[in-house]
């Protein structure tokens, strides 16, 4: 598993051949900032030659991104920075595009490229006129989504369709947008307590056990442990009495006394801290249904290296990095990893409700677009029974096959059914 580090090399190396990458490479590629930088980084990362120079092309709405992806393609893969091409706001304005893109254009020493993934309709047109006005040999090219090939224009015979090997990290994929995670809560890249969690997955297959086990954390966690919707802090959870078994289930009792250190009657914070967690918090939140996420990282690591996944990890706790330490997160992911420049985002919950669990997923779906364009792939890890129906009827309300729902009786076989997902859609 990666360490969310920079990964190095946008573009394996594979020869000049025609359907290689590297027989399209420019010098300077053009770049049209859409609302999502991703597609204009997967553009540069395989189309920019090694210390080659982006030309990027904004307006008042998209600067940010821009200078985002400047940033990105500069610190985190070495290609020289150039003066943005900032057309304020006049993305419909043709005399005014094709003008100042063609005065860079027409100074350039090398190879040029345009990729016209991004930017308004008028962007477009007008960039590519320019551009083939002042440099008749440039290289224009169009990311499609729906087969993650680049597709570069050629006269009279088929365009060629580039395969793609870009690696992103999820970290670059965040500063992408402008984000990052809180520096004294970074993602998990190991499970705790992947035995115990596994034991837990295979209780819930039962509804009482189900019940009984969400009954326990209301009556007799919780209220030790928690003030109305926060956890108590450190000192007070360490002072805190032992959590009372009394009416918990037998295999219940047996998930807390194998994993957890509990004894007969109840169950120590203290000593549940040692076998492996970072905090009494945590020890708390994997008790409440944290386990989840671990779980569906465990499975997730077992089926890595048979699908290229680069790296994977959870609990991410994202913040912008002009407010640092806000009291919320700008938001959170549950469980995450990377295929090439693909973004699937998983949300957990042990909710058995169908309503809940519908919420929870259509704001990982929300959350996951906004990092990973209209390409990221979503899918719920859930307590409902019905998972079929709920995916289909989503599947239906978004016309997406991108979501996948697993519930509770996928969880004993989650690693294939999560390997599946991945092979439909990477």
């Amino acid at each position: 598993m990666g360490d969310f580090g920079f990964e190095q090399g946008g573009v394996a190396a594979a020869g000049g051949d025609a359907m290689s990458p590297t027989a399209y490479q420019t010098d300077h590629l053009f770049l049209l900032m859409g609302g999502n930088p991703l597609p204009n980084a997967v553009a540069a990362l395989t189309l920019l030659k090694p210390g080659g120079t982006p030309h990027i092309v904004h307006t008042r709405q998209t600067q940010t991104q821009a200078q985002n992806l400047m940033a990105l393609l500069q610190e985190g893969f070495g290609y020289q920075s150039s003066p943005l091409i900032d057309l304020d706001s006049a993305q419909a304005e043709a005399l005014i595009i094709r003008d100042r893109v063609r005065r860079r254009a027409s100074v350039l020493m090398g190879r040029v490229g345009l990729n016209y993934t991004g930017g308004t309709k008028p962007m477009s047109v007008n960039a590519y006129r320019a551009v083939a006005e002042v440099c008749p040999d440039a290289i224009f090219s169009y990311l499609d989504s729906s087969t993650s090939a680049m597709i570069v224009e050629s006269d009279g015979t088929p365009s060629p369709r580039l395969p793609l090997a870009i690696n992103l990290s999820l970290e670059q994929l965040f500063q992408l947008h402008g984000l990052r995670w809180r520096a004294n809560q970074p993602p998990l890249t190991e499970p705790i307590l992947p035995e115990a969690a596994a034991h837990l997955a295979q209780v819930y297959q039962s509804w009482g056990l189900v019940r009984n086990w969400r009954q326990w954390c209301q009556n007799s966690l919780l209220p030790l442990t928690k003030d109305r919707d926060y956890w108590l802090p450190e000192w007070q959870l360490a002072e805190a009495q032992p959590v009372s078994l009394t009416g918990l289930a037998t295999p219940l009792k047996d998930v807390l006394q194998t994993h957890l250190g509990a004894s007969q009657g109840e169950l120590s914070l203290a000593k549940a801290c040692q076998r492996g967690f970072g905090s009494l918090t945590q020890v708390c939140s994997w008790l409440d249904g944290l386990w989840l996420e671990h779980y569906t990282l465990t499975q997730v690591q077992g089926m890595a290296p048979g699908f290229a996944i680069q790296e994977a990890g959870l609990g991410f706790h994202i913040v912008e990095p002009a407010n640092p330490t806000p009291r919320y997160d700008k938001f959170e992911f549950d469980v995450a990893f990377m295929q090439s420049y693909h973004l699937f985002a998983l949300s957990c919950t042990t909710a058995t409700g169908r309503g809940r669990c519908k919420q929870k997923l259509l704001e990982a779906v929300v959350r996951a677009r906004q990092l990973g364009g209209s390409e990221a792939r979503v899918a719920l890890v859930c307590g409902y029974h019905r998972a079929e129906e709920l995916q289909a009827e989503l599947e239906v309300m978004g016309r997406d096959r991108r979501v996948a729902v697993f519930g509770r009786y996928d969880w004993p076989r989650l690693g294939r059914k999560i390997a599946e997902w991945v092979e439909r859609n990477g």
